[in-house]
């Protein structure tokens, strides 16, 4: 009876945690809201989740609460549609606000029929049912189901991050922290899948039942994930969404007229030799283009085409520029690494250990103990 109790204590915390997490998410300052609101929707089903654990742990030989516990089973058809929704909506800039298309409630539709269709029996009934073997097989086509659905979505995560980390470079100086925090979130989704199927595929084929990771397990794990999450969403800053979609039409060569690429390279120049603005860690594509009086796609333009380079490398290129000419100056005797790369445009020290190896092929430390030797 103890152990039931602690399970009751743990499961209600969760429960209570998760309706909390998801209103205060709603009350933060305006920032990220089309992704909080469907985080705030994860929330709140985790929540039920939970709740339906709990009347299984607890009340299980209550018939009421046996069959809310298979109707709340529905749910976890929606989180691998979801989790990915909260992905694009966190990274991708779009006119079009994604949502979930009708065919990704399907799932969890067939599967409530199916429970509603148990209705017709006694909780008597089906225990029989249960003993002769008659649900091993929708059992098993249940839960592949599951695995598969995550499978498909945790996929498609990995290959939008991948997306956005590439038009991210197009528009943007510096790289964000959302990518390493998503790609640590989808990460863990990955591994508790694999681990799950692992056991799932043990216990149809070698017919051994892991008492330690099991669905009752992952019903309970993805609840915990999803709150580690809504308190970092708590601080999580403003994100630059980025459109990842490749533009239908080709940019040919002839965009611009030669008297208009020898113009912006002047006032570029001008702007990154005189004006230094790649000292601003937080200059943007958009931002540059404004202040040459052009379009971003001019700018794209003549940066891949002329420059043979993306933003991200060229705007980084002046940064790691200004870095060694700060080392040449032996400021690295008094001022740390890090402080001098933030002095010269970064905004963190993953983004200039990137792009100092990208462009000089070398690592800050290994550059200077090289210029001391010399």
């Amino acid at each position: 009876m103890s152990d039931l109790r602690i399970i009751d204590l743990v499961l209600f915390l969760g429960i209570s945690q998760g309706f909390f997490l998801a209103i205060i998410i709603q009350l933060l300052p305006k920032k990220n809201l089309s992704a909080n609101l469907v985080l705030s929707l994860i929330l709140f089903l985790s929540a039920i989740m939970l709740t339906g654990r709990l009347y299984y742990y607890g009340y299980e030989e209550n018939e009421f609460f046996a069959r809310l516990v298979m109707l709340v089973d529905s749910i976890i058809f929606l989180f691998g549609p979801l989790l990915y929704l909260y992905v694009r909506r966190m990274i991708v800039s779009s006119d079009v606000k994604p949502v979930l298309r009708w065919v990704e409630f399907l799932p969890s539709a067939l599967h409530l029929m199916y429970v509603l269709w148990t209705y017709r029996f006694s909780i008597i009934q089906l225990q029989e049912m249960y003993d002769n073997g008659f649900f091993t097989i929708p059992f098993f086509i249940i839960e592949l189901s599951i695995i598969i659905l995550f499978t498909i979505y945790i996929i498609k995560c990995f290959i939008i991050l991948k997306k956005f980390r590439l038009a991210e470079e197009r528009i943007l100086s510096f790289h964000q922290q959302i990518y390493v925090y998503l790609m640590i979130l989808i990460s863990i989704f990955a591994l508790v899948t694999v681990f799950w199927f692992l056991n799932f595929a043990k216990s149809y084929l070698l017919h051994t039942y892991n008492p330690y990771f099991n669905y009752n397990t992952v019903w309970l794990c993805i609840p915990i994930i999803m709150y580690v999450v809504g308190f970092y969403s708590i601080r999580q800053p403003e994100i630059f969404r980025v459109a990842i979609l490749t533009p239908k039409k080709k940019i040919f060569k002839s965009r611009l007229s030669k008297a208009k690429i020898e113009q912006l390279t002047a006032d570029l120049e001008h702007l990154l030799v005189h004006d230094k603005i790649y000292l601003n860690p937080n200059l943007t594509l958009a931002r540059l283009a404004t202040q040459l009086k052009t379009s971003t796609n001019d700018v794209s333009w003549l940066l891949n085409k002329i420059h043979k380079c993306n933003f991200y490398e060229y705007i980084n290129t002046y940064r790691v520029q200004e870095f060694i000419s700060k080392i040449n100056k032996g400021e690295h005797k008094r001022h740390t690494i890090l402080a001098l790369s933030l002095d010269s445009g970064f905004n963190s020290k993953s983004t200039f250990n990137k792009a100092f190896k990208i462009i000089l092929r070398d690592t800050p430390s290994n550059y200077i103990k090289k210029m001391i030797k010399d």
